[in-house]
Formats: structure tokens, C-alpha cells, sequence
């Protein structure tokens, strides 16, 4: 039954990485700013997330860091995400998914995955 939770627990949080990734994008682009910055920002900010994710919370980076500041560095990043979309008007999905990413991750320690 646990490798039945910590399986389900690795599937909610690969997919609230790619929410997140998704969020940064479109919060890019719904920006205030002029075209060229939109698309910077819709391009950039997830690639910025995505290579500082990939250096520090990827399960083969050298760089990977311990479980509790790894856990902080994820909700970290997962907050800012559900900021952007509260600010963004979207307060119930933002609801939804920092309560989502906080519950995922919270049991991710509790496993210790």
C-alpha cells in the first residue's frame, strides 16, 4: 500500500512541475509588457526555472540538494507559481494548486522520497 501512495505521490508531483512550468509560460506572455518581452518572459522564465530545477532538485543532478533544503527550494518555486496565478486572476486554480503542492510535497518527506 505505501508503494501505491509514494507511486501516485511521484505522479501528482511530476505534474505539478509541468503546471508549473506551463504557469511561468503564461504568466510570460499575459505580462503587461510589449511583444518582445511577453515572448521573452513566456520563454525565459520556464527555462530559467527549468535549468535551476534541473541543478538542484533533478534525482541525477550532482548539485542535488539534501531532502528538507530541496523540499524548501520546491515550495519555494511552487509558491511563486500559485502567487503568479492568483495575480494573474486565477485565485481558485492558485488555491488549488498550493495546496496541492504543499500536501504532494509534505508527503514526499514524510516517505522520503
Amino acid at each position: 500500500m505505501l508503494q501505491v501512495i509514494k507511486i501516485i505521490n511521484q505522479g501528482i508531483y511530476f505534474l505539478l512541475e509541468l503546471s508549473m512550468l506551463t504557469t511561468l509560460g503564461y504568466v510570460g506572455f499575459q505580462s503587461n509588457q510589449s511583444t518582445f518581452w511577453k515572448y521573452l518572459l513566456a520563454v525565459g522564465l520556464p527555462l530559467l526555472v527549468a535549468i535551476l530545477w534541473g541543478i538542484f532538485a533533478a534525482p541525477r543532478s550532482v548539485h542535488r540538494l539534501t531532502p528538507l533544503y530541496r523540499a524548501l527550494f520546491a515550495l519555494g518555486l511552487f509558491s511563486l507559481t500559485a502567487l503568479l496565478l492568483y495575480r494573474s486572476g486565477l485565485t481558485r486554480l492558485a488555491v488549488i494548486f498550493g495546496a496541492a503542492a504543499l500536501i504532494s510535497q509534505s508527503v514526499a518527506l514524510v516517505l522520503k522520497q
